[in-house]
């Protein structure tokens, strides 16, 4: 009702057309009144070879932006193919996708009478042709039961035999508004199961996701080219002893029940997939699935980004920071992961965490680990719940940074200077390159750093340059918390999108070199990040470098003497000796 208090010369336009039209023609009656929900509508008869359709046009509040539609009063009546379902409103040559203001509703009135009298036409009915073009996602819209039919799944079926049978493992995951299966895993010809190598494990864990496993089998036939319709359990046993295959395995029951089996038809080409369940109860249940095809675009990473694939990469904090630096990372290519963080995920931690409430009171590294599991295939996680530079057992310290050393690149997200320190040492004396961030307080901005063996100096050199570079600015508006762990003292406050903002370029810093790039992205070592105008910043995505200049990586060979490692060396070997001599049995 709104736009024709708004727009009073379009109302009485609307108006005068469709009256004019309903005295012109002598199949159209029309009656104007306002719904229940407020809009305005037309109750419209039209008579269409002698039958009447009596239809609803509603207008929008929106109009003339928007369409105004037509459908049935009875929403139990289909008139045409043109339509969407059951009193849906009928698809007619204006639509939102073609829309034009000018378009008034005695023309969307003619256009519904040329569809219903084009194809209900007694002696001469006639299809129209849809110029509506689906897209994949609307097509499922209203499809419960899906199925996901990986590159690896397809390559794995389609090199069986033929005619054969197989095993295969699936599991469904059960979220809003589909019920989704996956093949976990499938055997090959020799009929050894083995795991999908495109989909991730953490699709079979039902810790991580609402899901159920099954079992089933794939049988493989050119009979099943001809996609025969198959609406029950008994046709479908049918179609397979036509195609020559024993069903004792497919229909099975036990205790009264009949367990629940999972059924691959596959012909000579992928396009004859169909996937069926026979769902488990007292009596057999068929339940066809519509298979979600692989994308036709393939990889959405460049070729560089398989050699991510081979760097292990630790992450000690996984808080706001380093939860979406890792999944970030996992996205694009990492497979390796150790992840440290003896904190859990609390409820006030939801605000800015990658993580949802579906992990709060879980320890945000295990948490973590599973969400990489369920982003890529072939991730492989480690997990150390210790807290470095705590109070922690030695030999516990000791094997987490043991670990930690065993990294090709280390990424501090704890903003904890202790941390930092002794992430700093352990990744000088290993040649491992180091990298690190934090926000500041407020939210205003952030930044971002890195220190690599044989390009920049030592992380230390570089810590340090960066507070000798602050000393030279004007003091910051907001005093930085100590850290944005889970010990924090004074929350840290700021947006997801401020935090998300600085993890976006550390990840890419990590990114960059992890991949070793020459010439890098980063001509420098630390960047200053604004995202408002605050302190140094003059607007938004102010990005101010640091040149850095410190101490390299290598050790002050002039401070030991040749006579010190002379020393150094007998002593061990004496030390190793006394050992054997010690473990020596006297008798032998």
């Amino acid at each position: 009702m709104k736009w024709a208090m708004e727009d009073p010369a379009r109302f009485l336009r609307e108006k005068e057309e469709l009256e004019h039209l309903e005295i012109k023609v002598g199949w159209l009656s029309l009656a104007w009144r306002i719904s229940e929900d407020g809009a305005i509508v037309v109750d419209i008869d039209m008579t269409i070879h002698g039958r009447v359709f009596a239809g609803i046009m509603t207008y929008p509040d929106v109009f003339p932006d928007s369409p105004p539609y037509i459908r049935p009063r009875d929403k139990s009546e289909r008139w045409s193919n043109h339509q969407y379902g059951e009193g849906g409103s009928l698809c007619l040559q204006w639509r939102a996708d073609n829309w034009h203001p000018d378009v008034t509703g005695a023309d969307m009135v003619r256009s519904a009478y040329e569809l219903l009298s084009t194809e209900q036409h007694p002696e001469l009915p006639h299809a129209v042709p849809s110029a509506h073009s689906l897209t994949e996602g609307q097509g499922l819209r209203w499809i419960f039961r899906r199925f996901v039919a990986t590159i690896e799944v397809l390559s794995t079926w389609l090199m069986l035999p033929l005619p054969s049978q197989t095993r295969l493992t699936s599991v469904t995951v059960y979220n809003g508004g589909a019920a989704v299966m996956f093949a976990a895993k499938v055997a090959d010809a020799q009929d050894v199961l083995q795991n999908v190598a495109d989909i991730p494990e953490g699709i079979s864990k039902p810790f991580s996701l609402f899901s159920l496993p099954g079992e089933g089998w794939v049988f493989r036939s050119d009979d099943f080219d001809q996609m025969q319709p198959v609406e029950s359990v008994e046709a479908l046993v049918q179609v397979l002893i036509k195609a020559g295959f024993a069903t004792d395995d497919v229909l099975v029951q036990e205790a009264g029940r009949y367990i629940a089996r999972t059924i691959i038809l596959l012909g000579k080409e992928w396009g004859s997939l169909r996937v069926f369940l026979i769902n488990s109860g007292e009596q057999p249940e068929l339940l066809e699935h519509r298979v979600v095809w692989p994308s036709r675009f393939g990889s959405r990473l460049s070729k560089e980004s398989q050699k991510l694939s081979k760097i292990r990469v630790g992450i000690v904090g996984l808080g706001s920071v380093g939860s979406k630096v890792a999944v970030s990372l996992a996205r694009s290519g990492v497979r390796r992961f150790l992840l440290v963080d003896d904190d859990y995920l609390a409820p006030g931690n939801i605000v800015r965490h990658e993580l949802s409430w579906a992990h709060v009171g879980a320890h945000k590294a295990w948490a973590v680990s599973h969400a990489l599991e369920l982003v890529a295939a072939g991730v492989q996680v480690d997990v150390n719940t210790i807290r470095l530079a705590g109070q922690e057992s030695a030999v516990k310290t000791e094997a987490a940074l043991k670990d930690l050393s065993n990294c090709d690149l280390l990424i501090d997200a704890t903003a904890n200077p202790e941390v930092f320190l002794l992430l700093a040492a352990l990744a000088k004396r290993n040649g491992i390159p180091l990298c690190w961030g934090e926000i500041f307080a407020g939210g205003y901005g952030g930044m971002i750093a890195r220190a690599r063996p044989r390009h920049d100096p030592n992380p230390l050199a570089v810590r340090d340059a960066y507070y000798a570079h602050l000393s030279t600015l004007p003091e910051s508006p907001f005093k930085n918390v100590a850290s944005y762990d889970g010990n924090e003292e004074q929350p840290l406050v700021a947006y997801d999108s401020d935090v998300g903002f600085v993890a976006t370029a550390l990840t890419r810093l990590a990114i960059d070199t992890a991949l070793s790039r020459s010439p890098s992205e980063f001509p420098h070592s630390v960047y200053l990040l604004g995202m408002c105008r605050e302190w140094i910043f003059e607007e938004p995505f102010d990005t101010r470098p640091i040149d850095v200049q410190g101490q390299g990586w290598g050790r002050d060979e002039n401070a030991v003497s040749d006579e010190d490692k002379v020393t150094v060396v007998k002593a061990l070997l004496n030390m190793y000796e006394g050992d054997v001599s010690d473990n020596t049995d006297p008798s032998s």
